[in-house]
């Protein structure tokens, strides 16, 4: 028994106090109204023993009182004392004489009795009850009526221990054990007891209600458990994801950058660098890019021609042209101006047949083909090729192959402006110097006109001065040439002219000297580094040239055949006399020679 009721748990600790507690405080209220109870018997109980005495014996005391016999009257005084709790015992009257037993104090409780005779008072008897005695009597039985509720409550808490120990307290610490083994380290459900979950009781409803909450509990953790592993998926998923878009923009950005580089570098284009440009966009492609050949193809009559090709080492790339006519789909592709991009060739085999073998061909597995486009058509297409697995383009690839495709179009473009402009420029320079030797050339005899003569003869008279070298200016006019022209026509006048002038140049046939026509029938005749001694043989030569030509002249004053009248100025280096006045001084010389009789030539040697 003792170990059946054994304080094990905190939870009997505190039944046993508060069991004890409370039958103790009900045995002691028990016990204080108890006694109350008999203290309140134990004084009526003494009164009516009073009573019953004094009713018993009052006519004797009266009488004795009456007879005057205080013998009797004592007796029966002692009589009085004798009974229970009955303490003092006095009679008195009203002329003051008094007789008692026992001695009077305040703790007791007093009784009055009136003594007559026949109507006659005779006195008062006052009866004292000693409370303290029956107070005494009442601690006596206090100590019983402790013990014996004592004892009760005793026996009343080992059978409510007993009770609770067996119905509550056993059940609760299964309880407890239970709970104690939800959610160790297995994470099992703990199955209770069925006596528990079959109880009615609150304890019943406990172990129901434990039993769902570990399942709640259960459930729970594997929600937790589920989402633990959800979470650390997901986590997994967004570091790589991030770690992903970290690579990507990464990636966008040193492309762009690199692109931007590019494109900068395309400002500085000049005709001898178009090719590095390119070669460099080609490179920086294939350097961005998980490709293995980079082509820039350019259309021409049916035929697209290699303008540049990057490619992977080991990877020979084709450079020959390659035939258009028969692509049509790619042809057709190309209209659009839109990129083309193939994951796989082996997707074209049905639909683009001619495109499937010529790929095949190059051993192409996938391509991005970006044409190159003025903003009308495509002039030419940016390839960039897989050779060993089919690539996976996404749509930014594409968008920033498209922005590489526009630069290396610009680029191209500006290389076709540039030399359409540098034919234009050689053409128009050809041109130019054409139209300047038509309207510097005579057309009839090919001789210079006046313009350049002039410029010449400035620029001879400049060297002239620097190198300390003389200079000659001839002027020479056809005798009677209009008589000519009068007499044999103007086509045969033409003609002479021409022969006249082939004449001239046959005598002065050196670089630095200069043959015009600067005027209908008048020539003019530069001589650089002349001297004294061969300019006059010139002159004479010119004449006798002429003359040898032995064209007819008929209207002549002078001779029978065509002549010619010369005339002439040599000066010094440090001579200062102006081109246009040098010309003066030569025509005035040829006018010499004709006043003299023409066919002759006169020249001034000592300016």
């Amino acid at each position: 028994m003792k170990g059946a009721f054994k304080l094990r748990t905190p939870i009997a600790k505190r039944l046993v106090i508060l069991i004890v507690s409370a039958s103790t405080l009900f045995a002691l209220l028990s016990v204080a109204v108890q006694l109350a109870f008999n203290f309140s018997g134990a004084v009526k109980n003494a009164e009516q023993w009073v009573d019953e005495y004094n009713q018993a014996n009052l006519s004797a005391i009266e009488r004795a009182v009456w007879e005057i016999d205080y013998q009797l009257l004592d007796d029966l005084l002692q009589g009085f004392v004798q009974q229970q709790y009955v303490s003092s015992v006095n009679f008195s009257t009203d002329e003051g004489m008094a007789s008692g037993v026992g001695e009077a104090d305040l703790s007791q409780k007093f009784y009055v009795y009136s003594l007559d005779h026949q109507g006659t008072a005779l006195g008062k008897l006052t009866v004292g009850l000693d409370l303290s005695l029956i107070k005494q009597d009442i601690k006596a039985q206090a100590l019983v009526i402790l013990l014996t509720n004592g004892l009760k409550t005793f026996l009343m808490s080992l059978i409510i221990l007993l009770l609770v120990g067996r119905i509550v307290t056993g059940d609760l610490r299964r309880l407890a054990e239970a709970a104690d083994q939800i959610f160790t380290e297995e994470q099992q459900i703990v199955q209770l007891p069925s006596k528990l979950l079959k109880r009615n009781d609150e304890i019943g409803l406990v172990a129901s209600s434990m039993q769902q909450l570990q399942q709640r509990l259960q459930r729970g953790l594997d929600a937790r458990l589920e989402a633990e592993q959800q979470l650390h998926q997901h986590r997994q998923v967004l570091e790589e994801t991030v770690e992903q878009r970290t690579s990507v923009l990464n990636w966008q950005t040193e492309a762009n950058q690199l692109l931007s580089e590019i494109s900068l570098s395309f400002l500085n284009q000049t005709s001898s660098n178009s090719k590095a440009l390119l070669q460099r966009a080609t490179s920086a492609i294939g350097s961005l890019f998980p490709i293995e050949r980079v082509v820039v193809l350019e259309f021409e009559r049916q035929q697209a021609i290699y303008r540049d090709v990057w490619s992977v080492p080991g990877h020979l790339a084709p450079i020959e042209p390659v035939d258009l006519s028969q692509l049509s789909e790619l042809k057709r592709r190309l209209v659009s101006v839109a990129p083309i991009v193939v994951s796989d060739v082996e997707k074209l085999k049905r639909h683009a047949p001619a495109e499937y073998q010529l790929l095949k061909q190059y051993g192409i597995k996938s391509f991005v083909g970006i044409p190159l486009s003025d903003g009308n058509k495509a002039f030419g297409l940016l390839n960039c090729v897989s050779l060993s697995y089919c690539a996976i383009w996404d749509d930014y690839q594409v968008v920033l192959l498209s922005q590489f495709a526009a630069a290396i179009s610009g680029l191209l473009i500006n290389e076709k402006n540039d030399q359409a402009m540098n034919r234009l420029q050689n053409e128009l320079l050809q041109v130019n110097e054409r139209l300047q030797v038509l309207a510097e050339t005579d057309e009839l005899t090919g001789l210079v006109n006046r313009r350049p003569f002039k410029r010449e003869l400035n620029r001879a008279v400049t060297s002239a001065r620097r190198h300390k070298t003389q200079l000659a200016v001839l002027m020479a006019d056809i005798d009677y040439f209009k008589a000519y022209n009068d007499h044999y026509g103007h086509v045969q006048g033409d003609e002479a002219l021409k022969l006249v002038a082939k004449a001239l140049t046959e005598v002065v046939k050196r670089s630095e000297d200069c043959v015009a026509r600067v005027g209908g029938e008048e020539f003019a005749i530069l001589v650089s580094d002349a001297n004294q001694q061969d300019l006059p043989k010139m002159a004479e030569q010119v004449v006798k040239e002429v003359a040898k030509l032995q064209i007819e002249h008929a209207d002549s004053q002078v001779s029978a055949v065509l002549t010619i009248s010369v005339g002439g100025i040599l000066i010094e280096p440090d001579d200062v006399i102006d081109p246009t006045k040098l010309l003066e001084l030569a025509d005035s010389c040829l006018y010499k020679a004709k006043h003299q009789g023409r066919n002759q030539a006169v020249l001034d040697l000592d300016v």
